[in-house]
């Protein structure tokens, strides 16, 4: 009797094993994928076998749905995020699976597991593979006329059906491409796939999505005879003006490269503002602030900066300096150099440090209690918690901590993004519960029906459709308020997009009641200026520093067919709460504290300091 109760109990939990759902997001049953054509040869214990099924999901059903939706790169989709590529087709694995396989004309049925070891193997073998298929590409340096110009109608076809923000630009694109296809026709010669992809690069910076690149990515850069030289000084904005700089490695900070004459005129012949405006096409339309600072880490970069543009240059350069009300100007000479000689302020040097402490469990080195009982967090990039073990638990038991400051201020300065759990965490600390559910951020899909990738992309980003079931019924009334007063300030066609998408912030359990200050500057991309300007409006919040350089765009990379050029794109339009895109704008602050003359030579950090001695003003009230 005792012996059968253990026989039926061992079935029980052998049916719970294998009939548990699968919670790994990185996962794979194979520890390699191989292709022969479009079909998938799977490596499974240690023999190679023809993939013909995965529980009721036929291979071709799978290999569709991958090429549909992800047509870049769908066998990278395929053998490496498996697991996403399931869900998306409303399936949810488990553990263990059934799968069919094939060897020798033989059919059979084997069970898998789905692992991360699994999945690390085969991305492991991708790389190795792909090296061997990368070294065939990279010997193609150029493509045919005829097949230029099939790229470049491909290319428009990309801009036509997938860029979001290309419905809100008055660039008629349609014209360039069709121009630029008329020189390449008229060429007697093969066509270099570095100028092409150069040329539709300066095109698509006129859209202004700032997510968007064209880049050939097996440019051979480290051999190109110029494209690593660079400026033998550092460049940096100070006060809406270049100003050139030379490190003193002893002292550890910055002198003028003149004193007397601290800021750039031109560079053999070509005046700052065009090389700004011209040459830094890529940040063309970025915020003020970011777009001349951008443009001073563009210019040192000059080999590189004047490949982009498709010109050649010099190994010397002459540089013209004018004094501050550039009256009086000096001519200097310079030999570009390959040594990084380019200016690094000390808050990003500082971003930098807090970074890697915090990749290294080292929580503690971002935050501290500083003058007067004022808490202060550094957030140096917006982190992936599922990235990062411990440090969603460090954030919630530090500002519970804080409960009692005077102020908190939250420093995101040259913060470059990454996903919005971090948003998530201190919104359930600093929304209070009367401003709650708040109404943080609309977006808008490039497509009249999203799939279901779409749909979950956007869910990854807190973004949900107005009767998403993860929307409560207190949130769709917060929206419906919201909507009253929301109007968008760029025209588009909405038969084009899907329905607006929005993120809702909620209070926690413990509400922090003292001011808040963000601490934001040029340099905070993406997710970080989406943190900004979700706070943005709430009378306990202040935004402090200068205008963040916006940009958000759910993008996507498809390669085309001839040259292989890689051309991303942003599928989503993200608007703020006043109405503007965040590409282009940016947040603007509440507070304005700009960078000085001190703070770039010294590294002082002169912004932090004004924001306390601000804050502790007023307390003194």
């Amino acid at each position: 009797m005792k012996f059968k109760f253990i026989t039926i109990l061992l079935l029980f939990i052998t049916i719970e094993v294998c009939g548990q759902k699968l919670t790994l997001k990185k996962a794979s049953p194979f520890v390699a994928v191989k292709w022969e054509n479009e079909q998938p040869i799977v490596r499974f214990n240690k023999q190679w076998f023809k993939f013909e099924k995965l529980e009721h999901i036929t291979s071709k059903e799978l290999v569709d749905y991958c090429k549909n939706n992800y047509p870049e790169k769908w066998k990278k989709r395929f053998s490496e995020d498996l697991v996403e590529v399931l869900k998306g087709m409303n399936y949810t694995p488990n553990t263990n699976v059934k799968v069919q396989l094939s060897k020798d004309g033989i059919s059979k049925e084997y069970q898998g597991t789905f692992t991360s070891k699994n999945r690390q193997l085969s991305l492991y073998f991708n790389r190795k593979f792909n090296q061997q298929e990368n070294t065939v590409k990279n010997k193609k340096k150029t493509v045919t006329k005829e097949e230029a110009i099939e790229d470049l109608y491909e290319f428009e076809k990309i801009l036509e059906t997938r860029s979001s923000y290309i419905q809100i630009s008055d660039f008629k694109y349609k014209e360039a491409i069709k121009s630029l296809r008329s020189v390449i026709d008229k060429e007697d010669k093969d066509v270099n796939i570095d100028k092409l992809a150069n040329t539709m690069a300066m095109i698509m910076a006129e859209v202004g999505d700032r997510h968007s690149s064209v880049r050939n990515k097996y440019f051979k850069y480290k051999s190109h005879p110029t494209f690593n030289l660079k400026l033998p000084f550092g460049l940096t904005n100070l006060n809406g003006k270049l100003i050139a700089l030379k490190r003193d490695t002893i002292k550890e900070h910055y002198n003028y490269l003149s004193r007397k004459y601290p800021y750039i005129k031109s560079i053999n012949g070509i005046d700052v503002n065009t090389l700004i405006d011209s040459y830094n096409y890529k940040n063309k339309y970025a915020p003020f602030a970011a777009k001349q600072t951008r443009a001073a880490e563009q210019i040192e970069e000059y080999g590189a900066m004047l490949f982009y543009k498709n010109i050649s240059t010099d190994k010397e350069i002459d540089v013209i300096l004018t004094n501050k009300r550039g009256k009086k100007e000096t001519h200097k000479t310079f030999e570009l150099t390959t040594q990084k000689e380019r200016y690094f302020s000390k808050t990003r040097i500082n971003n930098y440090k807090i970074r890697y402490n915090i990749l290294n469990k080292k929580f503690d080195l971002s935050t501290k209690i500083i003058d007067h009982n004022i808490g202060y967090i550094n957030i140096p990039k917006m982190f992936d918690y599922s990235d990062i073990k411990g440090y969603k638990k460090f954030l919630n038991t530090k500002i519970q901590e804080y409960s009692s400051t005077n102020a908190l201020i939250i420093d995101i300065r040259n913060n470059s993004g990454g996903t919005r759990d971090i948003l998530q965490t201190i919104a359930s600390y600093i929304v209070k519960p009367s401003q709650s559910p708040w109404v943080a951020n609309v977006a808008f899909l490039r497509t009249e029906k999203a799939t279901n990738s779409e749909i979950r992309s956007m869910n990854g980003r807190y973004l949900f459709s107005f009767n998403s079931k993860h929307l409560s019924e207190n949130d769709r009334k917060a929206i419906t308020e919201f909507n009253k007063t929301f109007k968008i300030e760029s025209d588009f066609d909405k038969s084009k997009f899907s329905e607006p998408y929005y993120m809702v912030l909620h209070n926690g359990k413990m509400t922090y009641t003292k001011p808040v200050y963000i601490l934001v500057n040029e340099r905070c991309f993406s997710a970080a200026t989406v943190f900004t300007t979700s706070f943005k409006g709430l009378p306990n919040i202040k935004i402090v520093g200068v205008t963040t350089d916006g940009s958000s765009g759910n993008s996507k990379k498809i390669y085309l067919k001839n040259s292989n050029i890689r051309v991303k794109v942003s599928t989503m339009l993200s608007i703020q709460r006043n109405g503007k895109t965040l590409d282009g704008n940016g947040t603007e602050p509440d507070i304005y504290i700009p960078v000085e003359e001190k703070q770039i030579l010294t590294g002082e950090d002169i912004q932090l300091k004004k924001l306390v001695a601000r804050i502790n003003k007023k307390n003194n009230r």
